[in-house]
C-alpha cells in the first residue's frame, strides 16, 4: 500500500514500574510476616481493582455491583478471531444499542480494550444521539439522561420500540420515534484477517412520515488504549503533531486520525476514518464537526457540547472522539417523507512499532563473556570457602 494515498488503509503496522524494595536479609518470623502481609496486600488488590474499573458509569438501577458484573448475558457479540464487538440487546442498564469494542484473540495486541469496557463487553459508555430539531426532541440510546442542549427535551430510545438483531458480522438495533422516523444502528466487524479487518458503525434515519424533518445524529466514542481512559491524537492524511488537549475541526479536512495512550511508548494505536475512503463500502461519511474531547464532559450532554481545553492524556484524563452530522440547525439535515440518509465510520488498531534491539559489536561480546566467566567463578570460590 501507498502510505502516501490518502484512499489506502495501512495496517502496518514503558510504563516504568517501581519495585518493590525490601530489606536484603530477612530473618526469621519478622521476614514470614512482611513477606505474608505483602502477599495479603497484593490478593487484596488483585479482587478489588476490577470491581472500581467496572464502576465509571453509576449503577442504574437498585441491583448494585451485581447487575454491572452480568451486563454480558443482555449482550449480542461478533468476534471474527481480530475484533469483538458487544452490543446490549435489552432495554434498561445502560440502555439498548449501546455498543463497545475489544481486540480479539488473533490480534497482534489481544484481548486489549478498545472502547472502555471492551474486554468484560460491558457497553454503556459509547452512546448514539438523534436530534429532530422541528419537535426539539434529542433521542439517545443511553439510559443515564444527559442534559438537553438549549431548547431541547431528552428521550431515551428504549422508549422507542428497539428491537436488536444479529445477522453474521453485524448486530442491528431499530427503532420508532414518535415522528415516525425510523432508526436503524448496523455495527459490523468487516474482513477476517488482520491486513483487511475494521469495525464499522452506520446509522440509517428514514422519514415514515408525511411531514418534512430536520435532523442531526452524533457518535461518542469512548475510546481507551488497553486500561487508559486518556489519550493523544494525531491528523493522518495530511499529518500533524500529537496534541493532548480538547480540540474540534469544523469540518475535518483530514482522512483519518490516530489515538494512542503515549506517541513515545503505545500500547497500540486506534485508527479511526472522517472523510470518504474509496476502498471502503460503504465510505466513510464526512462530519461536519468532528471534536476530540473530554468523556465525562461530552457524555454528559445529549448533543450539543463545546470543548473547553481539557487535558485529556495521563493519569486521571478521559478523552472520547466525538462525529456530527448536521450539528446545529443551519447544517440540519432534511428528510422529506420517505427519504433515508445514512453516515458511516471505521476504525481498526494497529500495533506499537517494533522497538530496536541494541546490538554488541565482536569486541563488545568477548568482553560481556569474559565478564560473565569472572563473576561465575567468584561464585564458586566463594561457595568452597563456605
Amino acid at each position: 500500500m501507498n502510505p502516501t494515498d490518502p484512499t489506502s488503509i495501512s495496517i502496518s503496522h514503558t510504563t516504568r514500574r517501581r519495585g518493590l524494595h525490601t530489606p536484603e536479609i530477612i530473618r526469621g518470623k519478622h521476614g514470614l510476616r512482611i513477606t505474608t502481609v505483602i502477599a495479603v496486600l497484593l490478593l487484596f488488590t488483585a479482587f478489588v481493582t476490577p470491581v472500581f474499573a467496572a464502576t465509571k458509569l453509576a449503577d442504574l438501577s437498585s441491583e448494585s455491583v451485581l447487575s454491572v458484573m452480568r451486563t454480558k448475558i443482555d449482550t449480542m457479540y461478533i468476534d471474527n478471531g481480530i475484533y469483538c464487538v458487544s452490543v446490549q440487546d435489552v432495554i434498561g442498564h445502560y440502555g439498548e444499542g449501546t455498543y463497545t469494542i475489544a481486540t480479539s484473540t488473533g490480534h497482534p495486541v489481544p484481548d486489549k480494550n478498545v472502547f472502555y469496557g471492551g474486554v468484560d463487553q460491558d457497553p454503556g459508555s459509547t452512546y448514539l444521539t438523534v436530534k429532530v430539531y422541528d419537535t426539539g426532541k434529542e433521542y439517545v440510546s443511553t439510559t443515564t439522561g444527559p442534559a438537553p442542549s438549549t431548547g431541547c427535551t431528552v428521550a431515551s430510545l428504549d422508549t422507542c420500540s428497539p428491537v436488536t438483531t444479529q445477522n453474521d458480522n453485524s448486530v442491528c438495533t431499530t427503532w420508532t420515534t414518535p415522528e415516525n422516523l425510523l432508526i436503524n444502528q448496523t455495527i459490523a466487524v468487516e474482513g477476517s484477517t488482520l491486513a483487511d479487518s475494521m469495525v464499522r458503525m452506520t446509522t440509517t434515519i428514514t422519514n415514515n412520515d408525511a411531514d418534512i424533518h430536520r435532523v442531526g445524529v452524533r457518535y461518542v466514542w469512548d475510546i481507551m488504549i488497553d486500561d487508559e481512559d486518556g489519550s493523544w491524537f494525531a491528523e493522518r492524511f495530511p499529518d500533524a503533531d500529537w496534541i493532548d488537549t480538547e480540540c474540534e475541526w469544523d469540518p475535518p479536512a483530514f482522512w483519518k486520525y490516530n489515538t494512542t495512550n503515549d506517541p513515545n511508548s503505545s500500547i497500540f494505536t486506534i485508527v479511526g476514518t472522517s472523510k470518504p475512503l474509496s476502498v471502503l463500502s460503504p465510505p466513510p461519511t464526512t462530519p461536519d464537526l468532528l471534536q476530540f474531547a473530554a468523556w465525562d464532559g461530552v457524555f454528559d450532554h445529549a448533543f450539543d457540547y463545546m470543548p473547553t481545553g481539557q487535558t485529556l492524556a495521563g493519569p486521571g484524563a478521559d478523552s472520547a472522539i466525538v462525529y456530527y452530522w448536521g450539528h446545529d440547525d443551519a447544517n440540519a439535515i432534511i428528510l422529506s417523507s420517505g427519504e433515508s440518509v445514512s453516515v458511516t465510520q471505521y476504525l481498526h488498531v494497529t500495533p506499537p512499532p517494533p522497538r530496536d534491539v541494541p546490538t554488541l559489536p565482536p569486541i563488545g561480546i568477548a568482553a560481556l563473556a569474559g565478564l560473565l566467566v569472572f563473576i561465575g567463578a567468584g561464585v564458586i570460590v566463594r561457595g568452597r570457602r563456605k
